[in-house]
């Protein structure tokens, strides 16, 4: 029989309705939620013991190979995403029947549409202020989101919003798409009308449905809604925005920009509408942007003409009286000036017929003749408007390393703390202390960074997220080493906090006999470089724990410990081998069971009657026991639970699989026994051991499992046999059989849980 092929879309869809998907790797515990391209689960990662949050793609969504292939490329573009206000990808990969998923962090606080920011305006604008920041990071790697809506804003265990779900963004420096063409993706309800029409879209996309969810945020409701989304994506189109209520009415100019219909309209970037964000929170109206793109325009059209230097001084002449006479501006909305066409100013009428009175003559001067009517030439300034904006900077531009330091205060601010490269506070503050080494500000804003990661470190250690507590370490280590901030308050109150937190890891280990948890606690504080001494009694009693590939005390088989008990979780034993011939015979003269009908699963059709005592080949008592079916290995199981005390059963896949995982010599006749040159089995303990010390996982039999398939009228068999060949096998291959019936080259070997108390302290 041939290795189980991929299953159809519509099987896959079946299977998902009925079952629990099977991630290698992690416990699937229940679905959390369901959308329309993907269903959510619940997971434990079992090497790690910590919750997940699994996504399954839904099998309509991608049909076909390629399409599967550019969703896991796009999966793992993603995954590179590292920014503290987007959830990361810990992996991604396909099940054995061929469903796509991807595991990320679960975060179980909820998503922003389930809170009410509508008299909290402070608030919204930090939430806003982390989206932008995420979507700045994103599209700057060529990552548009094309899905920002409140159910992707996610809060973690410290409130801080996270933006998930970048599962249909696409990566605008591949030609490849995952959706067809003229197909939109996304959230009708914030969904940018080009976006709608199915067109190319870029990051201002992206910040239309920002600007929506602004716009929830102050309201409680979404800007346009409709009973169908055709009618939906036609008031996006179409309708203008609607107008907000008195009290928000400041804000007014911020959505209209943030949706307008045409990209060009919007605003160009992340940053420039983080930009008029901040505007807003410092009280100030925001206002569009000048388009810098006319001043170079309108400096060649006019400035050349005058270059003389008459026209010059008279330009500047009359700009000194301008100035004198204007009262001041306020702050403009950018940094930018702009000089604008303009219509002639026009003079008041009264002014027009009233003359000047002429200049009193000199008087020792002769009575003038009448000067002849001179035509004025007209200006060449007349359609010209001269705006001036000033700007008062935050620092004084005088002192050493102020602006460095201005600069890392707005970077904190907006949490730019170590990325962006280029505008992010480490590089500020770095390059203030090459300028500036004994300014005090420098080291407050210093343990400020520093602070937020150190925070972050405990806050991790303490809720067992191993990887984000490295992640912040090995981002704030090197920072205050190198800003000299080793004692500062921040960096010491971390490295007193983290010695008690690590211990009592160490001790619930110990108590739970969980030498996984008890290696993972050991691991995590060389790396935050916590001194063993420190976290004594509990480090030096920590190698008396038992450990995977130890004997167990088991009168009615030799066992293994192949996983130790782990939060309160059993542990796993395995029989050592397969169970052999002589095993099997004493418990069918025992029980009296007869012998199943034998086959050989690669000629279904034979006419020699064989059984497990007569399997077609020699064997000897210390051969595994070949020729029973899955009934059978169920009734031995039985059997030997009964006259020993002890619960053993058939192993599931999940189980099975990772003991045959294990890089071997690559030769497959000297790990087992895969077809080399005769028929029949070898001896149980024949072959290397695996690392857990389990003989005959690569060959000699196939071995049943208790999964099931078809309405569990088959069982599965995992692992290759000697009716396998090398160029054919691989070790956690499995496939499904008839339950009642023997196969020549099937056999199997038991397990039974271990709890801690049956190990016991060594």
């Amino acid at each position: 029989m041939q290795q189980e092929e991929e299953l159809s879309p519509d099987e896959l869809t079946a299977l998902l309705s009925s079952y629990m998907p099977e991630i290698p790797g992690y416990r699937v515990l229940r679905r959390i939620g369901k959308g329309g391209m993907s269903q959510v689960y619940l997971g434990v990662q079992e090497s790690l013991d910590r919750q997940v949050a699994i996504k399954v793609m839904s099998p309509a969504a991608l049909t076909d190979e390629i399409s599967k292939q550019r969703f896991e490329h796009e999966a793992r573009t993603i995954a590179k995403l590292e920014h503290p206000c987007i959830v990361g990808i810990h992996e991604v990969g396909r099940t054995r029947q061929g469903l796509l998923y991807y595991v990320l962090p679960y975060l179980a606080k909820g998503h922003l549409g389930q809170r009410d920011f509508t008299q909290d305006e402070e608030r919204a604008v930090e939430v806003l202020r982390s989206l932008l920041s995420a979507l700045e990071y994103a599209h700057a790697r060529g990552i548009v989101h094309r899905d920002v809506k409140a159910e992707n804003v996610l809060f973690d265990n410290a409130d801080r919003p996270l933006l998930t779900d970048f599962g249909i963004a696409l990566s605008k420096r591949d030609s490849t798409r995952i959706t067809t063409a003229g197909l939109a993706v996304g959230s009708g309800g914030y969904m940018a009308p080009e976006q709608a029409r199915g067109e190319v879209v870029d990051g201002r996309a992206d910040l239309y449905s920002v600007g929506v969810l602004a716009y929830e945020l102050l309201t409680g409701k979404l800007p346009f809604q409709a009973a169908d989304p055709l009618a939906l994506a036609l008031m996006h189109a179409q309708d203008p925005v609607p107008r907000l209520p008195p009290e928000k009415k400041h804000w007014q100019p911020f959505i209209d920009r943030a949706m307008a219909k045409s990209p060009d309209n919007r605003y160009r970037n992340a940053q420039q509408m983080l930009g008029a964000l901040n505007q807003i929170a410092a009280g100030k109206r925001s206002e569009p942007l000048l388009d810098t793109g006319k001043v170079g325009v309108l400096v060649q059209r006019w400035w050349k003409p005058v270059a003389s230097g008459v026209a010059a001084a008279v330009l500047a002449a009359a700009a000194i009286a301008w100035l004198m006479g204007r009262e001041p501006a306020r702050e403009p909305a950018s940094d930018f000036f702009t000089v604008e066409d303009a219509t002639p100013a026009t003079v008041p009428a009264e002014a027009a017929a009233e003359p000047a009175p002429p200049p009193a003559p000199a008087l020792d001067a002769a009575p003038a003749a009448p000067a002849p009517a001179v035509a004025a030439a007209p200006s060449p300034f007349a359609n010209v408007q001269a705006a001036v904006a000033v700007t008062t900077l935050d620092y004084d531009p005088t002192r050493p390393g102020a602006r460095e330091l201005s600069a890392a205060r707005r970077q904190i601010d907006r949490q730019r703390l170590s990325l962006p490269a280029g505008d992010n506070a480490m590089e500020s503050l770095r390059a203030a202390r090459q300028v500036a080494p004994r300014e005090p500000a420098l080291y407050r804003l210093s343990d400020e960074v520093i602070g937020y990661y150190t925070t972050r470190v405990v806050a991790a250690v303490g809720e067992g997220d191993d990887a984000a507590a490295r992640q912040n370490y090995e981002r704030a280590a090197p920072f205050a080493a190198e800003m000299d901030r080793l004692q500062g308050k921040p960096w010491l109150e971390m490295r007193q906090a983290l010695p008690p937190l690590l211990l009592a890891r160490l001790e619930r280990g110990l108590e739970q006999l969980d030498a996984d948890a008890v290696a993972a606690t050991k691991v995590l504080a060389g790396a935050l470089e916590v001194e063993p001494a420190s976290l004594e009694p509990a480090w030096s009693k920590s190698v008396q724990l038992p450990k995977a590939g130890d004997a167990l005390a088991d009168t009615a088989a030799a066992m293994v410990l192949v996983r130790t008990p782990r939060a309160g979780t059993a542990g796993l034993g395995a029989m050592r081998s397969e169970v052999t011939r002589a095993e099997y015979a004493a418990f069918a003269s025992a029980t009296g069971r007869p012998a199943a009908r034998c086959r050989n699963r690669l000629a279904p059709i034979s006419l020699k009657k064989r059984g497990w005592d007569d399997p077609g080949f020699s064997q000897s008592g210390n051969h595994p026991v070949t020729c029973v079916s899955y009934a059978d290995a169920e009734a031995y199981a039985r059997w030997l639970s009964q006259r020993s005390g002890q619960s053993y059963r058939l192993p599931t896949l999940a189980e099975w699989t990772p003991l045959a995982n294990y890089r071997g010599s690559g030769n497959a006749c000297r790990d087992g026994r895969i077809s080399c040159g005769s028929e029949g089995t070898v001896s149980a303990s024949q072959g290397p051991l695996s690392p857990l010390g389990l003989a005959g996982m690569r060959g000699n039999v196939r071995e049943w499992t208790s999964n099931c398939s078809r309405g569990c009228q088959r069982r599965l068999a995992a692992g290759v046999g000697w009716r396998d060949t090398p160029q054919r096998s691989e070790p956690g291959q499995n496939n499904d059989f008839d339950a009642d019936t023997g196969f020549d080259d099937i056999g199997f070997r038991l397990v039974r849980e271990v709890d801690a108390g049956e190990l016991g302290a060594r």
